[in-house]
């Protein structure tokens, strides 16, 4: 195991005010083509150039072309194998490749996960505030200190108008969002393992609440929330939990695989038939599918966000079938439970569901939307493998909330 001399770690250059626009904005060509020959006059002679990689789930070009200019000059190759979630495989390659002993690398990455790629690195003074989101113009230097850390050194690129002398400062207070991602889960939840709502088995989905009896549709006497993952869902799963709606809130791709979720089968579900008869122009389904497309990180709608949790009341609220007819249906759907998943049951499911909880319950009572999001994460590390919330779609909650308060139904618990 061999450790690079240094490391230049950089956040990609300017990008347009279309979000859309996975490219660099004009003032970010020209950064990238000023950088071209400030890196090396500055840092010296540079062995090595790795940028975040473009396929799924990692779809901005901005990385690649704001060390382009530089390769071009120096004649290099970009190592651009690695996408924007893979930094750790890409700090583990450099790590067990003796190529990069003694190396100098630059690194060009997306703002949100440069402390993480440094304090991976082993950096010892890497600042916890976080990376500003109009910062463009800053230089990480990572300089190996011989007992396999580096020290952190900022350095202001001063290239083009605007840019400033500001430096990332450190902070006491780290963010909830922030806490989650650095926290042991035993340190967060105890260990003590929190008990499940009802009696169900737990393989493929977490039942994480039960819906107030006073607020339990007509047609019903309990109702339970669910989150899981898709991937582990069987139609054996949705009958064990009796699912009547399934909120699938996983990846935004046009993804043929990810909306293949198994439907339960009449002939093998045992719940409640319907109390009439079919005409020959009408059906019945035990399960309802929606789909809102949300990504891991920071980069959603926040009005998708919003639609996701008003989907989940549709769906909790859905009428009875006997109503239904009345309403004049031809299509009939049970009721049931409702389970929120993504492909791997982790942060969108948790995030939608404790959303939904928060502004369907709790907002004008003593519990915090914390504490709900939190037991709902320790609910899922007890009973299934899961990872820790993304920080990006936990801020995007926080965003929902400071914007969207009045958008959501009056809160059935109160002080």
């Amino acid at each position: 195991m061999g450790y690079p001399k240094e490391i230049l770690l950089i956040r990609h250059a300017e990008k347009p005010a279309d979000s859309s626009n996975e490219n660099l904005s004009i003032k970010g060509y020209e950064r990238a083509a000023a950088l071209a020959y400030y890196l090396p006059d500055t840092f010296g002679s540079i062995d090595h150039i790795f940028a975040a990689g473009v396929g799924h789930k990692s779809h901005s070009k901005r990385p690649i072309e704001t060390v382009t200019p530089l390769v071009e000059r120096l004649q290099k190759k970009i190592h651009d194998s690695f996408l924007k979630y893979q930094y750790q495989d890409m700090i583990s390659h450099i790590f067990e490749n003796d190529t990069y002993t003694d190396s100098v690398i630059l690194i060009a990455w997306q703002h949100t996960d440069i402390e993480a790629i440094a304090t991976a690195f082993g950096a010892q003074n890497v600042p916890s505030a976080k990376w500003p989101e109009d910062c463009f113009d800053l230089v990480w230097q990572l300089s190996y200190t011989g007992n396999a850390t580096y020290s952190l050194t900022q350095t202001p690129q001063l290239l083009m108008y605007g840019d400033t002398n500001t430096k990332i400062e450190q902070t006491q207070t780290l963010s909830f969002c922030e806490q989650l991602q650095t926290v042991d889960p035993r340190e967060l939840c105890g260990t003590q393992p929190m008990v499940p709502a009802g009696n169900f088995p737990n393989q493929a989905m977490t039942c994480i609440f039960q819906v107030p009896k006073t607020h339990v549709p007509d047609g019903l006497t309990e109702q339970y929330i669910f989150v899981g993952a898709g991937y582990l869902l069987s139609e054996q799963a949705i009958i064990n939990n009796q699912i009547a709606a399934v909120l699938n809130v996983a990846y935004d791709e046009n993804d043929a695989a990810d909306l293949q979720i198994p439907f339960s089968d009449p002939q093998i579900d045992k719940r409640e038939a319907l109390p009439f008869p079919l005409a020959n122009n009408e059906s019945y389904f035990l399960n309802q599918l929606s789909k809102i497309g949300l990504v891991d990180g920071n980069e959603n709608d926040i009005m998708t966000l919003v639609a996701a949790v008003q989907e989940a009341d549709q769906l909790l609220n859905f009428p009875s079938p006997a109503q239904q007819k009345a309403d004049g249906m031809v299509n009939f759907y049970a009721q049931g439970n409702l389970v929120i998943h993504c492909h791997d049951g982790g942060s969108r499911s948790v995030t939608v569901a404790a959303l939904y909880l928060y502004y369907k319950y709790f907002v004008q009572t003593e519990i915090t939307f914390q504490q709900v999001y939190k037991s709902i994460i320790c609910l899922r590390w007890n009973h299934s493998v899961n990872n820790h919330p993304t920080l990006g779609i936990c801020e995007n909650a926080y965003e929902v909330l400071q914007t969207f308060e009045a958008l959501f139904p009056e809160p059935i618990r109160k002080k």
